[in-house]
């Protein structure tokens, strides 16, 4: 035998004796289970929890609901974008939530639970399930939970309580007792394996349910953010430790946004326009985010703007030019019968819905764009929140405060935030008028009160967040938003204010489940209903619009470059003077 042949005969006995070793030594485990080998990975079933999570949260709800309830987006097509519903597709999403994204999850706690090869990974699907029952819970209010997780088609409805008590709980568990040296989740599609990010997570997300359940159950709130606040190494502190979930350059991952309204032309009605209201705030304080958040018109409107002189501070002159930067309201040109405008003296009357501005292409639109779930610049404003509550902190408010503009500005990649931060307004412990809207009803003027100012620049600072923004006007109502006044007639509403919560699914649940269905139901206040408040949020006194004294204004365009013809200058903005 030569050499060559002898050596390949060594290396394949050793080969064989390495399996039939490694088969022996794993023999007990295979004998025991003998559905081992049908037990899919938990990477798989996370990852596959975490794409349909993204899908549906901060896809398809966020485009059709979301944005809308957080006037971000202005009038748009569609029910549910108009302020009501479709039942086929709340039962659409009812079964994605519960079947796509929740069940893939627990799978991941059912079978390896215990199991101490498993015990990061395991964690890791508790946070999981906690940040997506903390969507469905402040979206529709008590739902079906444990029973539900163990694949139940018939449960019981757990309370908002119930379930907050619970997530909050997993959370608290998870931050404790996961460790970096344990095992990993790989491949893991929000922190690429890192557990020491999963524990400030964890961590953080724990601290923003507890804030959001502050105004509903306010000891629950308390006792888990103070716990939170004692420790805050373990928060999110950076922007590279931001949570998000990203889709792919694959066509079966592309982004909603780049599938919808990119790779194939949308019809006119359905295209998301930037909110007037939001674009009326970043103008207002010369906001440079504006730019990195909003594409300007293709199709500019003509303004005549009063400015003055070129070299003077009291000589002023009337000039026109084109605007590039203008939001649609959340009712299109829809106004409340009764108020006798002329339209006419309306600029945005008539102007079509493509020359709206609309979401940054290069952000909010790519295949593999980003979603994002809790970032630096939020934490910093929950802290400011919290630190305020007096749950702890080793910063005062207005330091929080200032931190999260700071990191805002970094994130979008502008600069400017020194001067930003000293604007009335703006700046700590001072006040400004603002802008007036399209119809005087609201400013973008901001008070002194703490509040005030850490609400305005969350709202600010988490475009395209659209569920956590609604919760966060929910719980403040602090925002300076308008009513929908064109919504969709099934309301048989003139106008209709932001939703308090999404309705159950009325065909399904009514039907496979209707004894949880009812009893949920009925612990609403208006029923199965979209005015039924839930807990966690605020009551106040809806505004009797038709009582108001409104008058059409183009503050939102006045001096949009400045109070000068030097400004216009140094913009390159062609001008006319008249």
């Amino acid at each position: 035998m030569n050499k060559s042949k002898f050596i390949l005969k060594i290396m394949y006995i050793l080969f064989t004796i390495s399996v039939v070793s490694s088969c022996t030594k794993h023999f007990e485990d295979l004998n025991t289970d003998p559905n081992a080998f049908n037990i899919i990975a938990p990477e798989n079933l996370f990852a596959g929890s975490v794409k349909s999570t993204l899908d549906l949260v901060g896809g398809t709800m966020n485009d059709q609901m979301f944005m809308m309830y957080a006037s971000y987006y202005g009038g748009k097509g569609g029910q549910f974008s108009n302020f009501f519903y479709t039942e086929n597709a709340l039962d659409t999403w009812w079964r994605q939530f519960y079947v796509d994204c929740i069940k893939n999850n627990q799978e991941i706690i059912d079978k390896f639970e215990g199991n101490p090869d498993y015990q990061n990974r395991v964690l890791i699907a508790k946070i999981w399930k906690s940040y997506q029952y903390s969507i469905l819970v402040s979206t529709f209010g008590g739902v079906p939970f444990e029973e539900a997780s163990k694949g139940l088609n018939a449960t019981n409805y757990s309370t908002e309580e119930e379930i907050y008590i619970a997530i909050l709980d997993l959370l608290k568990e998870a931050g404790e007792k996961l460790n970096i040296n344990g095992d990993q989740l790989l491949p893991d599609p929000i922190f690429n394996g890192n557990i020491d990010l999963w524990i400030k997570f964890a961590n953080s997300l724990r601290l923003k349910i507890a804030l959001r359940i502050s105004e509903g159950f306010p000891a629950l709130a308390q006792q888990h953010g103070s716990d939170v606040m004692r420790n805050e190494n373990n928060l999110i502190n950076s922007n590279s430790e931001n949570a998000t979930m990203k889709w792919g350059t694959e066509q079966q991952n592309w982004s909603y946004n780049y599938s919808r309204y990119i790779f194939v032309e949308p019809q006119l009605d359905v295209l998301p326009n930037i909110n007037f209201h939001f674009m009326l705030n970043l103008k207002t304080y010369s906001d440079p985010r504006l730019f990195a958040i909003a594409e300007p018109s293709n199709n500019p409107i003509d303004i005549v703007d009063e400015v003055y002189k070129s070299g003077s501070t009291t000589e002023k002159i009337r000039v026109r030019y084109k605007l590039p930067y203008f939001g649609r309201l959340l009712g299109g040109n829809g106004i409340v019968e009764g108020w006798n405008l002329d339209q006419n003296l309306n600029i945005l009357n008539g102007v079509a819905n493509q020359r709206f501005c609309r979401p940054k292409k290069e952000i909010f639109m790519t295949q593999d764009m980003g979603f994002n779930i809790i970032t630096n610049s939020e934490m910093n404003f929950i802290k400011a929140e919290a630190k305020l509550k007096g749950w702890g902190g080793t910063k005062t408010v207005e330091q929080y405060y200032y931190q999260g503009i700071d990191a805002s500005f970094q994130q979008y990649g502008v600069s400017g935030s020194s001067q930003y931060k000293q604007l009335d307004g703006i700046r700590w412990g001072s006040s400004s008028i603002g802008d007036r809207d399209l119809f005087g009803i609201k400013t973008s003027g901001i008070s002194d009160d703490p509040m005030d100012k850490i609400v305005r620049q969350r709202w600010l600072a988490s475009f395209n967040q659209g569920h956590d923004i609604w919760c966060l006007q929910k719980r403040t109502r602090l925002l300076p938003i308008i009513a929908h006044f064109n919504p969709d007639g099934s309301t048989g509403l003139d106008w209709s204010e932001v939703p308090e919560r999404m309705v159950y699914p009325p065909l399904s649940e009514s039907g496979f489940n209707n004894a949880g269905f009812v009893a949920a139901s009925a612990r609403l206040a208006n029923g199965n209903s979209l005015t039924s408040p839930l807990q966690m949020n605020k009551s106040y006194i809806p505004i009797n619009y038709p009582s108001l004294i409104v008058q059409l204004n183009q503050d939102f365009a006045t001096n949009f470059y400045g109070p000068s013809e030097d400004n216009l200058i140094a913009a390159g903005i062609p001008y006319t003077k008249l």
